[in-house]
């Protein structure tokens, strides 16, 4: 197979990721001191308690369905106010980190310790509405601090791997989801679900002294903490920003990140509601089709992301958009038994390493402009809102056409996702360094 620039690609880098033993290879240099090991770990398992309790809780929806006599609607919101608060907070929130550079692991702790203290309050709250704020509290801790910080470092910290990298924290997540589906689910056949959530803050307690004490030490990453301590003037940050957002890529990957959002459907809360109600189905085979669909995405999303850096974000993005469209399409006509089990772990393959691309994509355009925070923050805030929103359009659909209707939606937007994606440039690495435009692949 040959890149973009006639090579032929070596995927012996991928090879530790895939469990294959070598002796030269070019990723070992990433991880290749103790401590710069700790650092990326404990970034990676700071995702993944993020999303232990983001999966875990829809595993825990159904129970909650049922015993607070939940419309569609309702739960559609709870969803929807987690999402759309942290895509408001994000936008702000990825400002605020390019501006406080030097204090990003600081935000990352805080992060862990609000995630913690939102599904404290989950646990022990007595009402809906209190749930409701909760989880405001939760969707921020996790977009407007987590993302901008967590992405922002990993992109400054290996550049020349940053598809790689930003796809391995979207695996993190992703080996969270699974564990937190399977745990959930087991553990919900001997605990009440309200314990599982109060375990969360102790837990985001040790993950902040771990980020706290790990990367402050890590040679390679203590200079950020250091070269960036001069606030940036909030014009110039403002004028950078309004100049690279006049760039088509930019513009593109925008809409992309909208539709993205939007193109999911709420599709992780809508699932286990779908496999409850339609096919009779307990928590433990709930997190078992949850974790499927995860360890899917945690398998193939280095990959894809490897493929991205040796080639071109465009053709992986178009691929997995159009991947998702013809996945959903089938589940409308396969919506019960193996067949159903098979469409959900092919979803996986193709519905979480796009939003990775898109930011891999847009900080390629950035690169060199300090704008990572920013950039970071506002895909993932505009993602988020759409997000939020869908879950609800989807609710509302739902009552009038019934449970299949969410496949329907998924095919529909993601094809047209797709058909965006094909009108994109061709980013090649470091193209867009300090202001040139995105780097056009011929053929």
């Amino acid at each position: 197979m040959r890149s973009r620039d006639g090579s032929h690609f070596d995927a012996s880098y991928l090879k530790p990721w895939l469990g294959v033993g070598t002796s030269t290879i070019p990723v070992t240099a990433i991880f290749k001191k103790s401590p710069d090991r700790l650092a990326t770990a404990s970034l990676f398992a700071g995702h993944a308690l993020h999303h232990v309790y983001d999966y875990g809780l829809y595993v825990i929806l159904p129970v909650l369905y049922t015993e607070l006599g939940l419309t569609p609607v309702a739960a559609g919101l709870m969803d929807t106010v987690r999402r759309v608060s942290s895509g408001v907070a994000a936008i702000g929130g990825g400002f605020l980190v390019d501006q406080l550079q030097h204090r990003r692991i600081l935000i990352l702790c805080l992060s862990m310790l609000t995630m913690g203290l939102g599904y404290l309050i989950v646990g022990l709250a007595p009402a809906y509405l209190l749930i409701l704020v909760a989880l405001g509290l939760v969707g921020i801790s996790h977009q407007s601090l987590w993302h901008p910080s967590a992405l922002s470092l990993l992109s400054q910290r290996y550049p020349e791997r940053r598809g790689f990298m930003i796809s391995m924290h979207r695996s993190s997540g992703n080996l969270g989801d699974a564990i937190g589906s399977l745990a959930v689910g087991a553990l919900m056949l001997v605990l009440a679900w309200q314990g599982i959530l109060l375990a969360a803050f102790p837990m985001a307690v040790g993950i902040a002294l771990l980020l706290w004490l790990g990367i402050r030490q890590a040679p390679g990453w203590e200079e950020f903490e250091t070269r960036t301590k001069t606030r940036r003037d909030v014009g110039e940050q403002l004028h950078s920003l309004r100049e690279l957002f006049r760039t088509k890529g930019l513009l593109l990957l925008f809409l992309l990140a909208s539709l993205s959002g939007l193109g999911q459907g709420g599709f992780q809360l809508w699932l286990p509601i779908y496999l409850h109600e339609t096919q009779g189905m307990g928590t433990f085979g709930i997190g078992l089709h949850m974790a499927l669909l995860t360890s899917m995405g945690l398998a193939f999303g280095p990959l894809i992301g490897a493929l991205s850096d040796r080639f071109s974000r465009k053709p992986m993005i178009v691929m997995l958009l159009a991947g998702k469209a013809i996945v959903a399409a089938l589940m409308v006509f396969f919506g019960g038994g193996l067949m159903l089990t098979m469409f959900v772990g092919l979803m996986g393959v193709f519905m979480f390493a796009g939003h990775a691309l898109i930011d891999a994509g847009a900080l390629d355009l950035g690169e060199g402009r300090r704008l990572e925070g920013s950039l970071v923050g506002i895909l993932w805030g505009n993602n988020a809102l759409f997000l939020g929103f869908a879950p609800v359009i989807v609710g509302l659909l739902m009552t009038s056409f019934g449970y299949s209707t969410v496949f329907w939606y998924m095919a529909v937007m993601n094809g047209v996702g797709s058909l965006v994606a094909f009108i994109l440039p061709a980013f090649g690495r470091h193209s867009a360094s300090m202001g040139k435009a995105p780097q056009q692949v011929e053929g």
